[in-house]
């Protein structure tokens, strides 16, 4: 499911970035030089909403261990999510969206100190919620579980302690997080920017405007941080013997039974979850290693039953001094029957491997064939086409054949109801004109003294079987 989301926030003037302290701004690499503040915090662009496109965007910002799943199932078990990432559209006026804000206002978490303590910001900068709903994951997950990268760490060091508002600005005003951002958006983002003009969502004032929100765990409590929300949001614990997941179905189960009153369930559901090749990688290894044991250990207990056989080995000494796979414990068919499920077992595990790399690899042709710019080569192919005079003739092709049945569809119509008229209007005349025949047949017989007849047939079969009879 691909949507784009644009969520538009309060626009980031010209001026907005003397209140960030100057050690805040991350403008540090070449990219700053060239590239105005002001031109940061208005020019960011609309994203897809697409897991393969996340993922990118996560490679660029200098976190590789991570990738996003689009979740299809919520009843489905996810492994170790560091969070979720929900798509909802936008509609500020819907009576869903009021119930919505009745039910969250509840839960707000007003408390500077436990505000500061965790990273939440505002989304002052438009178009930048993409951004902002995988910030809010991965700046608040634990550093000796993910490796955020440089930018990343930086952003989250020199954002300690700031309001959530200055944060959005921070994050609105990184070069390295804007040019990545906008490296990804479809060409059409960036027209649709220049038609409305910066800093403004087209989509917010159409009513078709998508937004994202983060749900992660933090400190035992799910949180949802919504940067168009004053405050984050504490939907409490969990059980002690759940895990956060089970909290997180069922507020998003309750969501959805109220967003979707309107018939609307255009949503989206996305996971941010550690890379798959890293655990198949490892699994491998494992593998691979106890492929190595089992098969040495397979050499060696045939080995020393060819020994025994000839009579030069020794029955009461052991040929492997591994007490882990001894001659004993297992016999020559228990090994070689666990080391073909270890083959099976890595094959199985390259080829998720190998799927999950040309996964990868499609993500990337997608991103390219989403952000390349067609216009030029298809205005050269229909100049091509016009100029050798083939484009009238092809249009005729394509567009003509559909008129051309349509219209003699409603000939043939108008021939059948003409038709249907016509011999109507037959019948009718031929009826009006048979009873003025008949009258003077009648007329003319009583004239001459005979009988009118009603079956003339039958007189003149008569008359021929009389002349026979002579």
């Amino acid at each position: 499911m691909n949507m784009t989301g644009g969520g538009a926030g309060p626009q980031a003037g010209p001026n907005s970035s003397c209140n960030i302290p100057n050690s805040s701004l991350l403008a540090t690499a070449p990219v700053a030089a060239t590239m105005p503040i002001a031109q940061l915090a208005d020019g960011w662009l609309e994203l897809e909403s697409d897991p393969g496109l996340f993922t990118l965007l996560l490679e660029d910002f200098g976190c590789h261990d991570v990738q996003v799943e689009e979740v299809y199932d919520l009843q489905k078990p996810i492994e170790s999510p560091y969070g979720f990432i929900f798509l909802f559209r936008w509609i500020e006026e819907r009576r869903a969206r009021r119930k919505i804000v009745e039910t969250t206002a509840e839960i707000f978490v007003k408390d500077e100190e436990a505000i500061s303590s965790i990273f939440f910001a505002q989304q002052v900068v438009p178009n930048s919620c993409a951004t902002h709903a995988l910030l809010s994951v991965l700046l608040n997950c634990n550093e000796n579980n993910l490796q955020l990268g440089d930018t990343l760490s930086r952003l989250k060091a020199h954002t300690k302690g700031m309001s959530p508002e200055n944060k959005g600005l921070a994050i609105g005003n990184t070069p390295e997080l804007a040019c990545a951002h906008n490296s990804h958006a479809m060409p059409q983002a960036r027209r649709r920017l220049e038609r409305t003009g910066a800093g403004v969502s087209s989509c917010r004032f159409t009513g078709e405007a998508f937004h994202f929100v983060s749900f992660v765990p933090i400190n035992g409590q799910l949180f949802e941080l919504d940067g168009l929300k004053p405050y984050p949001m504490n939907h409490g614990g969990w059980e002690d013997h759940e895990d956060w997941t089970d909290k997180f179905r069922r507020v998003m189960t309750e969501r959805l039974g109220i967003a979707t009153g309107e018939q609307d369930i255009r949503f989206n559901l996305m996971a941010v979850v550690p890379d798959r090749r890293i655990a198949i990688t490892h699994k491998l290894k494992m593998l691979r290693t106890n492929q190595a044991i089992v098969s040495g250990t397979l050499q060696k207990l045939l080995k020393a039953d060819e020994q025994g056989e000839g009579g030069n080995g020794d029955p009461q000494r052991p040929d492997t001094p591994s007490t882990l796979l001894e001659p004993s414990a297992f016999t020559a068919r228990d090994l070689q029957s666990l080391l073909k499920n270890l083959d099976t077992e890595i094959a199985i595990n390259e080829q998720h491997l190998a799927d999950e790399n040309d996964r990868r690899h499609k993500f990337k042709v997608d991103a390219s064939r989403r952000t390349h710019n067609y216009d030029k080569f298809i205005c050269t192919f229909l100049s091509m086409l016009a100029h050798q005079g083939v484009l009238g003739e092809l249009v005729s092709q394509h567009l003509l054949p559909s008129k051309k049945i349509s219209g003699q569809s409603a000939a043939n119509r108008l021939n059948k109801q003409s038709n249907a008229t016509a011999n109507a209007g037959a019948t009718a005349a031929g009826a009006a004109g048979a009873a003025p025949k008949s009258q003077q047949q009648q007329a003319a017989a009583a004239k001459n003294g005979k009988s009118p007849s009603k079956t003339p047939g039958r007189r003149r079969k008569g008359r021929n079987k009389c002349k026979k009879r002579k």
